[in-house]
């Protein structure tokens, strides 16, 4: 399967780029991203014991929040653009991606804690987008009327239907009919396929905005560059913050709550509310995040082949 990843991921991406005209299928994105939640939401999660989810995921708000501040501040003293500075406010408010638990556990960290961490980071999500990022959004075309409220509540409208709907659907499978979930959970696999069809839609509207906008002008204008450089730092930093945050008792699953963010939400909010521009920081933020993971993985198999070789001797 991971093989295979490697083959779709980029022939994905690649597809993607090059075939704008695949944005008409943009319109089937929160129902895919619903899926992916609903096979995430459904497995089996053993009852809390030392109440470290909420710590975790709280310590990660904050952190997010903080990032937040400094983005807002760069905005007023280095003239940041308001579209860049929306973006990266998205990155950090941005929840656990649906693949955190299975990175956690070939990471060698506890994968059921991830997954109570992304349970949590979800609902949280719900509330802190709307009302954080609705407050410093301007109102997008043909919603120019809506106030603070008014389009905290648009947002809050688009966004909590795509998780607390599979929630709830996946918690009543699990209450009621536990063998149902059971055999739903193993499909858990083929999220994959769903999550690379969503990267090619995905890319492919960013492509298709991008072209409309003009690529020479963005790249006169330094949005590309820009965006592509913040959308770095932050990656880099976030993981290393959650790293920091936790690293006397959960390094692995702290960096992956702050770190590992599911772009594919964040990125539909942004092409819907705040524009083209807006939807490059998390579209890069995919590429970022690609990479921070596959060095992690190689590094952690690189620690255990010279303890193989040892034992084999």
């Amino acid at each position: 399967m991971a093989k295979l990843r490697s083959i779709l991921m980029p022939l994905a991406i690649l597809l993607g780029i090059l075939l704008p005209c695949a944005h008409v299928l943009s319109p089937l994105m929160p129902f895919c991203i619903g899926l992916m939640m609903a096979l995430t939401f459904v497995s089996k999660v053993p009852p809390q014991q030392h109440g470290f989810t909420f710590k975790i995921e709280m310590r990660a708000l904050f952190a997010g929040l903080f990032l937040c501040g400094l983005l807002l501040a760069s905005e007023k003293l280095f003239g940041l653009s308001r579209p860049i500075v929306l973006g990266c406010m998205l990155i950090c408010l941005c929840p656990p991606a649906n693949a955190a638990p299975v990175m956690a556990k070939l990471l060698g960290g506890n994968p059921i804690l991830a997954l109570k961490i992304f349970l949590v980071g979800s609902v949280i999500a719900c509330f802190s987008i709307p009302f954080i990022f609705g407050y410093f959004c301007p109102p997008p075309a043909g919603m120019e009327q809506l106030d603070f409220l008014g389009l905290s509540k648009r947002i809050f409208n688009s966004i909590q239907p795509i998780i607390t709907i599979p929630l709830a659907i996946a918690l009543g499978l699990r209450s009621f009919y536990p063998e149902v979930a059971d055999k739903i959970a193993k499909l858990q696999k083929y999220t994959m396929f769903i999550w690379i069809f969503n990267v090619f839609v995905l890319l492919s509207k960013a492509s298709y905005d991008v072209r409309l906008m003009g690529v020479k002008k963005l790249w006169d204008a330094g949005d590309f560059q820009l965006t592509a450089i913040i959308s770095l730092v932050l990656c880099v930093l976030l993981f290393f913050l959650g790293w920091l945050c936790e690293r006397k008792s959960h390094p692995i699953e702290g960096s992956q709550s702050l770190g590992q963010k599911n772009t594919m939400l964040i990125i539909w909010v942004a092409q819907l509310y705040a524009g083209p521009v807006a939807a490059l920081c998390p579209t890069f933020y995919v590429v970022w995040q690609n990479l921070v993971l596959s060095w992690m993985s190689r590094s952690r198999r690189s620690n255990k082949n010279p303890t193989l070789q040892k034992n084999e001797a």
